[in-house]
């Protein structure tokens, strides 16, 4: 019998992708225990999967949300740029061609999404929880 703190313990480090071997060795028991455990524990093991997901998610949200604003206040700069620049004695295309990449950098940063469903999470370990895990990143 495996005690409360090993099943945790295993839950982590099984979620985390660790290979049965490694946990085996780790928690000091068989590889066949190991198999065992995660057939029992498999609902809890995609529950962590699924939560430590939504973290990493999370900080993905919070860097693209940087990545924007900066963008941002560089395409300010270059407009700024743009209006106080003499035509007549500056070559405003590189300004101009900067300030296009920008804006479709800015644009693309809004496009790129990304939807993370339950049976996306492990394909190895199918549990029927009776809810759905779903995650959308906008």
């Amino acid at each position: 019998m495996v005690d409360t703190a090993t099943n945790e313990k295993f839950i982590e480090l099984r979620a985390a992708g660790m290979s049965f071997d490694r946990i085996a060795k780790e928690l000091n028991i068989s590889k066949p225990t190991a198999i065992k455990m995660s057939r029992k524990l498999r609902a809890e093991i995609e529950q962590l999967q699924f939560i430590n997901l939504e973290a990493m998610a999370e900080r993905y949200k919070a860097l693209k949300q940087e990545r924007l604003e900066t963008l941002g206040k560089m395409l300010e700069k270059v407009d700024t740029a743009l209006e106080a620049a003499d035509f007549t004695k500056i070559h405003p295309e590189r300004l101009v061609d900067l300030k296009l990449k920008l804006a479709d950098r800015m644009q693309a940063e809004f496009a790129d999404s990304f939807t993370v469903e339950r049976g996306g999470i492990s394909l190895a370990l199918e549990c029927d929880t009776g809810s759905d895990y779903k995650l959308k990143i906008d």
